[in-house]
Parts: structure tokens; sequence; C-alpha cells
């Protein structure tokens, strides 16, 4: 037996007798760099009919892909074999538990009662009945950090990372409140501006929230609550993450505020309450897998609460509570929501329901690196079939870590070949100062 990560895959093992993939529509299971770049689901899809055996994939969220496969268009398998695949649902939780209550909460109407607070009434109480039962919540955040960025209530200036295309991220550390920046993508760090660059004006405002920011807010309105923030800047050292989950299953804190770390694998039945501080962080993103993640996401936290023999309950708070990701989560109907999302992509040809490429050339010198780009458009234009060719353009963050990103997608329908020119050709149509990558089936633009 072996237990590993997605390069477990590729264990040399002479007697394979059954693969199995837990949580399996975890981007994770993606390589995309460096190269090569694939997918551990389809690696074990192959070892499984190689080695002539079961391939288990597990999920209370399944994967676009898997979903589409096994159960709206079986049609669809890649399977060079005949052998026969189940989808086995599980409706009910086990010893009967009900599923959580999730509530939805207008902070648009919050505001306009003159609750300016990042907590909604319903949640204020909500932890207050949950403290005086004597029981756990857990509140999720998608960012990390105090707030998302710095701005100038001037004139709107936002400092962002000399290095990246990006804005530098608010954090306060220690109980002195010591205050910094950072970039998450390339990890530079200086501190907080005084003065603005733009008009010289001295009020800088910190804008959104992150972790940090909610167990402020926590202190200052519940000081009764004892709490413990969960993510990637408290777990950075070794055994962390085992050391403050232990301390939140003993006891020791009431509420865990964390990020996506906490969505999945934690079975603590004293948490009856879960609340979701900002949920329109996560439906807003280019990308056409953003509705996706965002449910996926969401149900995964919700489903934290009421795993004990007492009754959970989950809030959501949004600005956009209409939206269809925000209804489907509400209603906790996995299929309803998959059946809307895969009909949307069809209509556009966008995985499982077609195929793309992604061809990503980056360089220190962002003039060379837009030639090159432009350059192997114009190579491309009639060499792949009956696909569409979208771009070149900017990559979304165009530069990171003082690296300038181009990229081309290769679309093609369902049923038309994926053809366009070998690796060989695609590189010489670039330079040794600009790199190429080439990812097939991405999950990430």
């Amino acid at each position: 037996m072996v237990i590993g990560t997605r390069s477990a895959i590729f264990s040399p093992l002479p007697n394979l007798g059954i693969v199995i993939l837990d949580e399996e529509f975890d981007d994770s299971y993606k390589q995309d760099q460096p190269a090569p770049t694939y997918h551990a689901r389809t690696v074990a899809s192959w070892r499984a009919e190689l080695a002539n055996c079961p391939l288990i994939l597990g999920s209370a969220t399944p994967s676009a892909e898997s979903w589409a496969e096994f159960v709206e268009y079986p049609s669809l398998s890649n399977s060079s074999t005949t052998a026969p695949t189940h989808y086995l649902s599980l409706p009910e939780r086990i010893g009967g538990r009900q599923m959580p209550r999730v509530e939805v909460v207008d902070m648009r109407q919050e505001l306009h009662k003159g609750n300016r607070t990042i907590f909604s009434q319903s949640l204020q109480d909500a932890l207050l009945a949950m403290h005086g039962r004597k029981q756990q919540g857990i509140l999720f955040i998608h960012r990390r950090g105090y707030s998302s960025f710095l701005s100038c209530r001037s004139c709107g200036y936002v400092v962002e990372c000399p290095h990246c295309d990006v804005s530098l991220s608010y954090h306060k550390v220690g109980e002195n409140g010591t205050e910094f920046l950072r970039c998450h993508y390339c990890g530079y760090r200086q501190l907080p501006v005084t003065r603005c660059p733009e008009c010289n004006s001295p009020y800088f405002k910190p804008f959104g929230s992150g972790t940090q920011k909610v167990v402020e807010q926590l202190a200052k309105y519940f000081p009764q609550l004892r709490v413990l923030r969960f993510d990637s800047d408290t777990t950075r050292t070794k055994g962390a993450h085992r050391d403050l989950l232990s301390q939140f299953a003993s006891g020791d804190a009431d509420v865990l505020v964390g990020t996506q770390m906490l969505t999945k694998g934690l079975d603590l039945p004293q948490v009856t309450l879960v609340g979701v501080v900002a949920a329109d962080g996560l439906l807003n993103l280019s990308d056409y897998r953003a509705s996706e993640r965002a449910f996926q996401i969401l149900m995964q936290v919700v489903g934290r609460a009421g795993r004990g023999d007492e009754p959970g309950r989950s809030i959501i708070q949004s600005y956009t509570p209409e939206h269809p990701v925000i209804a489907a989560v509400q209603k906790q109907d996995y299929g309803e929501f998959m059946a809307m999302e895969l009909a949307q992509r069809a209509a556009l040809s966008y995985p499982p329901l077609g195929r793309l490429v992604l061809l990503r050339l980056m360089g220190a010198d962002g003039g060379l690196v837009e030639e090159k780009a432009m350059g192997l458009g114009e190579f491309l234009a009639d060499k792949i079939g009956d696909g569409e060719l979208l771009g070149p353009a900017p990559a979304p963050i165009m530069r990171v870590g003082d690296r300038f990103r181009w990229q081309i997608l290769l679309k093609f329908p369902q049923g038309t070949p994926v053809q366009f020119p070998s690796l060989e050709q695609l590189r010489a149509q670039c330079s040794f100062q600009v790199s190429l990558a080439v990812d097939i089936d991405p999950l990430s633009l």
C-alpha cells in the first residue's frame, strides 16, 4: 500500500490491485508547473487500465469532468477498454444525521439597516447562541492576511508589487500590530507607505477582509470567544497544522477562522455553526471554472457543520445572494447545479464538452515575449484544423517575479481532433530568452 500525493501514482508497484483518489476534484491533482504537466486522475485511469484493477474516485462534489463522464454524458468516456463503470451515490450522512441548514444573508440589507460590521446580525446571534451551548464554530474567508490591498482615500492609488502585476496584501502580526505589505506571488515584502506617491496624501485605508481582520473583529465584538486562525501564514512551521487542529478538537478554542485549507477533511463533532464571511470573492473570477470551484468550496465548508449529534447550521453572507451558485448551495443539490453548469459549457465548447490547450510564453523582456507570442499566433493560425485560436493575449496576471507572461489558448469542440504542431516546431518559433510551456486541459488560465 502506498499513501501519497499526486506523484504517488507513478509508484512502481508490480502487483497493483486498486487505485483510490480521494477528493478527486481537487486542483492539486494537476501539475502545471514545472513541466511536464499531468493530471493524476488521468494517469490513474491509465494505470488502472494497464493493471486491470479498479479505480475509485471519491468526492462529495465531483469534478465536472468526472460527473460528465460517469453521469451526464457517459459516451464521453476516454477509456480505451470496455471495463464497467459505476456511479455510487451516498445521499445520506452516516448515522442518519441531517445536512446542515443553509441560510443566505443579503449584506446589502445589513448595510441598509446600519450594520457596518463584517458580521451580519444573523451570524452575530448564531455565534452567541453557539457559545452559550458550549459548541464550536468555523468562519471561512477566502483570503489570508488582514486586507486585500491598501489604497489612498484621496486619489484611489493602490500599492502594488514592484515585481508582479498585483496589489500588495496588508498584514498585521503580533500583539503590537506590526504592519507590513506582502506579495502572495513572489514573496516581496515592505513596510506600509506613509504618503501616497501620486498625490502625497497621508490617508491610506485597507480594503477587503482576510483571516487576520476576521480574528481582530471577533476579538472586538466577541471578546468572550476563544479564536484560532488556520491559514498558510499560521501553519508554515512543521507540525503546525496538527497542533492547531488538535487544540481546536480538544476544546481549547470556540471558533476556527481559516481559508480553503479548512474546507475538506475536518470531522469535528462539536462544530455546529459554519459562517462564510464573504462569499462574493469566490464568484467573480476570470475563469470559466469559477462557478464550479465556488460551488465546491462552499459545499465543502458548509458540510463541516453538524457532523456530531447536534444539528448543524451554515450562514453564507453575500452581496449577490441571487447568484446561481449561492442558490444552488442553499438547496445543496449538486446534480441540478452541474446540469446547469455543463449546459453552459456545452454552448461554448469548454471542457469537459470540449478540449483546451494552453501555450504560455514567459521571459524577462516584456517586448520580446509579446513579439514571440504574436509570431507564434500567426504560425498556428492555419495549423490547428477545426480548432479555434484565442489570443495571443497577456496572461491574467502578466508579470510575476519580473517575468512577463503571454498566452495562446487553443479550443477544440467536442469530437474534433486536437491538432497542433509538435513541441519542437512550437519552440522553434520562440528563442532561448523566451520559454514556452504547453498545458493540455489546463485547470487555470
